[in-house]
């Protein structure tokens, strides 16, 4: 009995070490993605759609910028021999060392829409919103990001400017420990069904 409560564990055990090691940083990233979704500006959905994953030979998953609802993003899969590459590249530190999975945003204003860049007017054709999201209205000052909207002036629908996301979204995101929470959530999946 004990021989096979052993064998048992033993094969729960290597079950688990794989889904981590292999599913783990992909539904990681799909967390992550999940959130960027959530926080991103909405004028017609493009933006939240244009997120991707990618993997280390170039594969991408998701990016269309579609108008519309945010669509899910799943990892594309990856073999176990670029899992081995890129861990072994990371522990020994190689040269050109990739991390297996890279979240990303194809849209063509993205530096804009992150508020790391200044929003320059006309780069983004000008459109109805297509989303019912929580906006936010006024003037944006010249040379201002996309979110700041402290100028003086009238506000409310109609004053110039609107931001369906908070001013430097995407720096707090990355800064506060929400991405690290995004990967616990996903790990912590990886346990469930474990039943030991």
């Amino acid at each position: 009995m004990a021989k096979n409560d052993l064998k048992g564990l033993l094969q729960d055990l290597d079950r688990l070490t794989v889904n981590l090691t292999f599913n783990g940083r992909a539904r990681a990233a799909e967390e992550i993605v999940k959130d960027l979704q959530d926080l991103s500006p909405a004028w017609t959905g493009k933006f939240r759609n244009s997120w991707y994953i990618e993997t280390p030979d170039g594969t991408k998953a998701g990016g269309q910028g579609t108008p519309g609802q945010a669509m899910p993003v799943e990892a594309p899969k990856i073999s176990g021999f670029q899992v081995a590459t890129a861990l072994s590249n990371r522990l020994f530190g190689a040269s050109g060392a990739k991390r297996l999975f890279t979240v990303g945003n194809s849209a063509s204003y993205a530096d804009q829409a992150t508020d790391l860049a200044p929003y320059v007017p006309g780069k983004v054709p000008a459109l109805k919103a297509s989303t019912k999201f929580g906006r936010k209205y006024g003037v944006r000052p010249v040379g201002a990001v996309r979110g700041d909207l402290s100028a003086a002036g009238p506000t409310g629908p109609g004053a110039g400017n609107s931001s369906s996301a908070p001013l430097d979204w995407f720096s707090h995101y990355q800064g506060s420990g929400k991405a690290d929470e995004a990967v616990k959530r996903a790990y912590s999946r990886g346990f469930k069904g474990f039943r030991r």
